[in-house]
């Protein structure tokens, strides 16, 4: 049952140090049926109790202690044997007692109240005396046994607790001797001068925990009054000891720790080399260990790839990364993850290899437009990353941190740069009409020159009633089909704006008056808009009355067929050709035909320069909204945080700049002073564009090939050029100085403080934090800053380094172990006694770190 409880790491539980039964002389139970155990078990369900230590007076019934826990189990549910205790002074001490003191036929917690009430009657009725032992002995009795137990002073400020009982120097003598250090909690201290007081003697701060303490009141008694949580990660002795001196982490008085961060709750595994696998994340800290190569980095990688993150552009080994999560997931494997967002919904990711993922909400498949719009995007960094040193790496760095806040921007960005895209193709496409305009003048005027000859002969006139009728058809044709292109326009400008028209609905709540004035107007719009299906109808019966005037157009010439071969037959003048004539006079009304095309798209090209400067002009404005929101951003980021700062530059991506301009200049003839010059007096492309008029007397190009040249390289570019952004820059600094400019140890160092003071971040995914910081460092600066973010943020480390999930008290710890068809995974929590040997046997400084820990949490040895 506890397995089940713990699936997700370290839970805070409701936990009870005071607890009564009916074996105690003052509990009132009157029912004579055999349903108390039943009934007791009922009651600590009910009232949401986890975790119960049994404390009767001076006494302890173990038939009935056994009974009730063996019951408590089947519920998930854990009891404590323990003792209310009466010391030789008077003071109530509670004892609780691992699991050893009572097992099998041995019974040593009552061959200690045996010896503590020897020549004493009846040590277990009320008023119950004191026993023979004072703190000193009471403490040397226990050890003399040698089994784990813990101390609790019972209510200290009421009659029978420490401060009524004991004043002045006896009481300084009884709190400062060694024997004290043994007592780790109070129940019920509601005095803060007194709690104050005693940590100041005993130096070092005593966790405050909570009991019913009513025997008198019976099994209703049980979880009323004031309530105790406890973090632990496993029911077993030496872990609620712990979280007893590590208070301040471990224990919570009156209310349950909520989490306040969205996270990833578990991923499971289909096919590959973690088939049927399923790993449980706490929504705090997980970390991943095992021996080099034995599969943690590879689980990370898929849960970054499952998550739509992105490695970056700048991050280490990308080939070698993405060939983990083939060689894990192999061909048609599938990925379920499970996140919790911040409302505490419950999505589940499900993607097989190579495919789009599916996103399910309660069952159902959902249809989003990506993961980050049910769930925020995780900081991810793999191994190495954070020591990187490329220039582009700050910039990837502030791209984790604000995640998809720049998506809106980006998407007009986009937008706007295919608009510009376009106009400049279009633009092209019209690029010689100034030429193709003297072409077809020329034609005009050589077709001209030749129809003096027939003029002179006399020709024209007789040849001019046919020359008229081929004009006339070929401006019939023209009409004709330029309608045909309005009706097409038309047919288009319906379609594109039928939907609109017949879904838009005008509906409110709050503004109900304005959206019916709205609607009335709107409606007028539409029937306005409703008319265009009528005139393209219309046109389409009057078009089909033009093609009939065509046809009969035709066919009038047909009945003139014979008339003008007569014609062409009686011309009979030598090297004078009658067809010859007919040809020029089409050539010349074609060309006309020609001409008006040309000045339309003469006009056309004007309309498109200027729709490209007013487009370029607001793709500028675009970037510059860009780096606002990106200078926002990094204030926000800053706040957190005074020995690092972020600082943004707009455009300053000057060597990007620089290597665009070579790669559209090479082999031009350009020199490296003229590079310079262009990166000293323009910042991109559009200032380059716009002062082309300019450009010889600027760059100081005397050679007017040199410039024609690179005229043409930037138009036959252009709509790459005037889209290419000059990236903003980032700079890092710590305590000061360039980030870059730091030890790698130092960088680190930093940049791990830095991502953890980042309040938005609510998952932070890396693979070996660790690397390239020493040991002390961990300490001091990360695992403190971890344990202090519980709560608001979630970790998921891989490490080989044990101070992290050691010292930083993991919730949950997932072992891998590379076997030879597949990945074995074993995972429970740092107070599981199975994943304490794993980490022992595994991890680099193992022992040690479960050491440290002792030194630095243990009651025996603090000073404060």
């Amino acid at each position: 049952m506890s397995n089940s409880i713990f699936q997700n790491g370290s839970v805070w539980l409701k936990t009870d140090f005071h607890l009564h039964t009916k074996a105690d002389r003052e509990f009132e139970y009157e029912d004579e049926s055999n349903l108390f155990i039943q009934k007791y078990i009922e009651q600590l369900k009910t009232s949401g109790t986890s975790i119960g230590v049994i404390t009767n007076h001076n006494k302890f019934d173990k038939d009935e202690f056994v009974s009730l826990k063996k019951a408590a189990k089947k519920e998930g549910i854990w009891l404590i044997a323990g003792l209310e205790f009466s010391l030789k002074e008077g003071i109530h001490l509670l004892i609780a007692f691992e699991d050893e003191w009572y097992k099998g036929q041995t019974d040593n917690i009552n061959g200690f109240i045996l010896n503590a009430f020897y020549g004493i009657n009846s040590p277990d009725s009320p008023p119950y005396p004191n026993s023979k032992f004072d703190l000193n002995e009471t403490v040397e009795a226990l050890d003399n046994i040698g089994l784990d137990y813990f101390l609790t002073l019972a209510h200290p400020d009421d009659e029978n607790g420490l401060f009524k009982v004991l004043k002045g120097r006896t009481l300084e003598a009884f709190i400062q001797n060694n024997s004290f250090n043994r007592v780790i909690a109070l129940q019920k201290s509601g005095n803060k001068d007194n709690y104050d007081r005693l940590c100041n003697l005993a130096k070092h701060d005593i966790a405050c925990v909570e009991g019913s303490d009513s025997a008198q009141k019976g099994i209703e008694a049980i979880g009323n009054g004031r309530i105790t949580y406890v973090k632990v990660g496993d029911y077993n002795f030496e872990a609620l000891k712990y979280a007893l001196t590590d208070k301040n982490n471990r224990i919570s008085p009156k209310e349950k720790p909520e989490t306040n961060n969205s996270y990833i709750k578990s991923i499971g595994f289909e096919g590959g080399l973690l088939d049927g696998t399923e790993i449980c994340f706490s929504p705090e800290l997980n970390n991943f260990i095992g021996i080099r190569g034995s599969g943690k980095s590879s689980i990370l990688e898929i849960l970054r790839y499952t998550l739509g993150i992105s490695l970056g552009s700048q991050a280490s080994d990308k080939d070698y990364k993405n060939s983990l999560i083939e060689h894990v997931l192999k061909s048609g494997g599938k990925v379920k993850t499970t996140v919790v967002d911040k409302h505490n919904k419950e999505y589940r990711i499900e993607k097989i290899y190579g495919q789009k993922e599916d996103v399910y909400l309660n069952e159902e498949r959902i249809e989003v437009p990506s993961i980050d719009t049910v769930f925020s995007r995780p900081v991810y960094f793999g191994q190495k990353d954070l020591s990187n040193k490329h220039i582009d790496f700050e910039a990837d760095l502030v791209r984790k941190l604000i995640g998809n806040r720049l998506d809106a921007i980006k998407t007009e960005i986009d937008k706007k740069s295919a608009e510009i895209t376009d106009i400049v193709l279009s633009l092209k496409k019209l690029k010689n009409l100034a030429e193709l305009k003297k072409e077809i003048n020329a034609s005009i005027d050589d077709a001209k020159y030749k129809l003096k000859v027939f003029k002179e002969k006399g020709i024209e006139s007789k040849l001019k009633q046919q020359s008229r009728f081929d004009t006339d058809i070929s401006r019939f044709k023209t009409i004709i089909e330029e309608i045909a292109n309005f009706k097409k326009d038309l047919l288009d400008l319906c379609y594109n704006y039928k939907s609109f028209f017949s879904d838009t609905k005008f509906e409110t709540e709050e503004n109900k008056d304005i959206f019916e004035q709205a609607e009335s107007i709107f409606k007028t719009i539409k029937t306005e808009f409703d008319k265009l299906e009528v005139i393209e109808t219309s046109i389409t019966g009057k078009t089909k009355d033009l093609n009939e005037l065509n046809k009969k157009l035709f066919e009038k010439k047909e009945t003139l067929k014979e008339e003008f071969a007569k014609i062409k037959r009686e011309i009979d003048i030598p090297n004078v050709n009658p067809d010859e004539f007919l040809k020029l006079n089409r050539t010349i009304e074609t060309s006309k035909l020609k001409l008006a095309e040309i000045d339309k798209s003469e006009k056309k090209k004007a309309d498109l320069t200027k729709s490209l400067n007013d487009r370029i002009a607001e793709l500028n404005q675009l970037w510059h909204k860009e780096y606002q929101v990106l200078e926002k951003e990094v204030e926000r980021i800053n706040k957190y945080e005074n020995s690092l700062s972020i600082s943004v530059s707009y455009k300053g991506r000057g060597d990007n700049f620089r290597a665009k301009l070579q790669q559209v200049f090479k082999g031009s003839g350009l020199r490296t002073a003229t590079y310079d010059t262009i990166q000293s007096e323009y910042k991109d492309f559009i200032e380059i564009y716009r002062d082309l008029a300019n450009i010889s007397s600027r760059l100081n190009i005397s050679s007017d090939t040199l410039i024609a040249e690179f005229k043409k390289r930037i138009f036959d570019n252009l709509e790459e050029l005037l889209t290419f952004r000059v990236e903003d820059s980032f700079t890092i600094k710590y305590n000061e100085k360039p980030l870059k400019d730091h030890s790698l140890g130092q960088r680190a160092t930093a940049l791990i403080l830095f991502l953890l003071a980042q309040k938005e971040t609510d998952v932070l995914i890396i693979d070996q934090p660790e690397d390239d910081l020493d040991n002390q460092t961990i300490y001091e600066d990360v695992i403190k800053e971890v344990k202090g973010l519980k709560g608001n943020m979630q970790f998921i480390f891989a490490t080989h380094n044990a101070n992290i999930p050691v010292l930083g008290d993991s919730e949950k710890i997932v072992s891998c172990e590379y076997l030879e068809s597949r990945i074995d995974i074993t995972d429970g929590t740092i107070d599981n006694q199975i994943m304490q040997k794993q980490i022992v046997t595994i991890m680099e400084g193992g022992e040690e770190a479960f050491n440290r820990r002792k030194n630095i949490y243990s009651i025996w040895n603090i000073e404060k």
